[in-house]
């Protein structure tokens, strides 16, 4: 008798109806909605923090150049092509193995011509690995050893996965700077980092103020000068090095010139065509910035470059005026940060 009542209740045991079913779906699919943007802002977050990091081991590593080599402010690019006396290894001739032959040319870029990223692979002993390259036609295979020279697109290109360069964003490129063509590579060496780039890690940019190659001129051109050299700044030179911004997050390529366009936040030809070569890849499009002193900074986006150093340091000899709703300027220096060329205002 007790089992027939029990198999009775079994029997009358209601189960879940479809809707309930379906409301229990929603209430879950609601979740995690609402979970999902909480994650990407956490692993926005982290990636911001990450390339805080970064920047923060490049200062270390600029001391540490600066302090070996007589007070020297380590260089945005380089050209030690002749009749230049300065020599160093970044950017040579190198072999793929030991003993072999020479490498005459790296796969984008000339030898012995670089920037401030060259230098610090290569003086901080970053790393040195050999990948296989098809050549300028494609056609004569041939290898090249990364000890010398920081990795570039053709690194990224051929292993996705790579990311040990501590000199880049942990950012994935979204919006490069230029379309493909022959002249779209990185600056120094093309026109901006092009859409072969995209979701390569971000470019962090030297301020193009601290070149020591005045004959490059933009995009890398130019033929060294008879008796022309370098220009290097002591430490000492710079105006105000807690203001005086050195590295930047970029869509461009590792150097930013220090004019009012590739400074520009807003797009410059309309709505169009975008001349800012500053990156705003992080939360509340924000992007990073390195000064001399060694500290990062987040800086929201801006307008022009008078709202991060005022009219005067743009242009000394004729600020621009500032406009009503102009906001003050934040106190940062792009240009003009030489002592000797870059006087007080007379009040």
């Amino acid at each position: 008798m007790q089992t027939k009542r029990t198999l009775l209740k079994l029997n009358n045991a209601r189960g879940f109806t479809i809707v309930e079913i379906i409301v229990v779906i929603a209430i879950i699919a609601l979740l995690i909605a609402l979970l999902l943007p909480a994650l990407r802002i956490a692993k926005a977050n982290s990636q911001w923090a990450s390339s805080q990091n970064n920047m923060r081991q490049i200062a270390t590593m600029m001391q540490g150049y600066t302090a070996d080599n007589r007070d020297r402010v380590l260089p945005s690019e380089f050209d030690n092509r002749p009749p230049v006396q300065f020599k160093g290894p970044m950017r040579s001739k190198m072999a793929a193995t030991p003993g072999g032959p020479l490498i005459e040319s790296p796969p984008i870029g000339t030898l012995l011509v670089g920037t401030w990223a060259d230098i610090l692979w290569t003086t901080g002993n970053l790393g040195s690995f050999v990948m296989p390259d098809a050549g300028s036609a494609g056609t004569t295979a041939t290898v090249y050893n990364y000890k010398f020279d920081s990795p570039d697109r053709e690194v990224y290109t051929a292993f996705p996965d790579y990311s040990k360069n501590v000199l880049r964003s942990t950012v994935g490129m979204k919006r490069p700077f230029s379309a493909d063509s022959q002249t779209d590579e990185a600056t120094p060496w093309g026109t901006g980092a092009s859409n072969r780039e995209r979701d390569h890690p971000g470019y962090f940019a030297a301020n193009n103020f601290f070149t020591a190659a005045p004959w490059l001129g933009v995009g890398g051109s130019g033929v060294p000068l008879a008796g022309q050299l370098p220009k290097y700044y002591p430490s000492s030179q710079i105006r105000n090095p807690s203001a005086a911004v050195y590295l930047v997050d970029s869509r461009a390529g590792e150097v930013i010139n220090p004019t009012a366009t590739p400074w520009q936040g807003t797009p410059t030809v309309g709505s169009v065509i975008d001349l800012c070569e500053v990156d705003f890849r992080y939360p509340g499009e924000s992007c990073l910035m390195l000064c001399m002193d060694g500290h990062v900074q987040t800086e929201v986006k801006w307008d022009k470059i008078e709202d991060l150093q005022g009219g005067f340091f743009t242009s000394p000899a004729n600020p621009p005026a500032l406009g009503p709703n102009d906001p003050d300027p934040r106190g940062l220096k792009i240009s003009n940060l030489d002592r000797s060329d870059n006087p007080p205002p007379t009040p």
